[in-house]
């Protein structure tokens, strides 16, 4: 080709044809530059097929991720529910010498122990350092990573310091005002600490500020946190492999429970509405503001702002026929009537 080019260069030299070699030359310098604008545009597109592999193997690591802290979230909010109820118990006096010296009790530790939500962001990290080359379709994606990760695990984070914060000035203060403390890890000689436990005001407002934590605080913001990376991740899926099947066990498909809409009665005089609004399960009673429901399972139900756990019950054909509602150690039944 190139030496085919130089003998037609040749020969309109040789015939002093000037213009037509100008126009030669026009003509070579445009298949040069279209031949260049050509391999750019290859390269570019390889470059952005290597790129979009890339993001797309940093999106299914987001996802393992949630999938990750979706779970423990799960075991958290079943945590709390049991923690609850034995603050409640607490709080109410209704526990016992008797119930302490329970070998399965764990009424000890009621405000010593804490179980956090440490959450994954490796990936999204990575997906931040690569934020200025993600490709357009995946852009959509970006606002409800950003809720996960930056606003909800910001609070999450902040929770459980706080949390921990908590127990661990009540260990430190037990380890020094009183002489029992150390018989919490070796065994009780008699029951005067029982007394403390029983008794003592202080160790009541302990509990109470414990409560206002964990339950008003930071179990809202795990189910916030939870709700939103299912979000994210159902997001990716579809923009990743939209015909791939979703086998994970948090997500529960909306026709498990379709027929759960309907008007519940509770304690034979208050009227409770549910209802989809948009694909979202939206419970509302007079003179009250609505709120959503989120399914742990086909039957089981928490709302973010409630400490409330409601595990709905069925018949032999499948059909709701009401449910139990789970706080403050007691279990409220309400029957369907519509």
């Amino acid at each position: 080709m190139i030496s085919a080019l130089r003998k037609v260069r040749k020969n309109l030299l040789s015939k002093n044809s000037f213009v037509k070699y100008l126009l030669y030359l026009i003509g070579e310098i445009v298949l040069v530059i279209a031949g260049i604008l050509i391999a750019l545009n290859i390269n570019n597109r390889n470059e952005a097929r290597i790129n979009e592999k890339k993001v797309v193997s940093t999106l299914v690591q987001i996802q393992q991720e949630l999938a990750i802290d979706i779970d423990k979230a799960t075991q958290l909010i079943e945590y709390y529910r049991v923690k609850d109820s034995l603050i409640s118990l607490v709080l109410l006096d209704k526990v016992s010498i008797a119930d302490y010296k329970n070998p399965n009790s764990s009424l000890f530790s009621i405000v010593t122990n804490v179980v956090d939500l440490v959450t994954t962001n490796n990936g999204y990290n990575s997906l931040m350092r690569n934020i200025d080359n993600i490709p357009v379709r995946f852009e959509p994606i970006l606002a409800g990573l950003n809720q996960v990760y930056i606003d909800d695990k910001t609070q999450v984070d902040y929770y459980n310091k706080s949390i921990s914060d908590v127990a661990n000035k009540v260990l430190e203060r037990w380890s020094e005002d009183y002489e029992w403390y150390s018989e919490l890890f070796t065994g009780f000689k008699d029951d005067t600490p029982l007394e403390y436990f029983l008794n003592s005001p202080f160790y009541k407002n302990e509990v109470v500020t414990y409560n206002v934590i964990s339950m008003q605080n930071h179990l809202p913001f795990i189910k916030q946190y939870r709700t939103d990376a299912i979000k994210s991740y159902l997001a990716i899926a579809a923009l990743v492999d939209p015909m791939k099947p979703i086998e994970e066990p948090f997500i529960i498909p909306r026709y498990l429970y379709e027929n759960i809409e309907g008007t519940y009665q509770i304690n034979g005089a208050l009227n409770i509405e549910l209802k989809f609004d948009e694909g979202h399960l939206i419970t509302t009673r007079p003179n009250q503001s609505s709120f959503e429901l989120h399914p742990l399972s086909a039957t089981q139900f928490y709302a973010i702002q409630s400490k409330a756990l409601l595990n709905f019950q069925k018949d032999s054909a499948g059909n709701y026929t009401g449910f139990t509602v789970y706080q403050n150690s007691r279990e409220i039944q309400a029957e369907k009537i519509e």
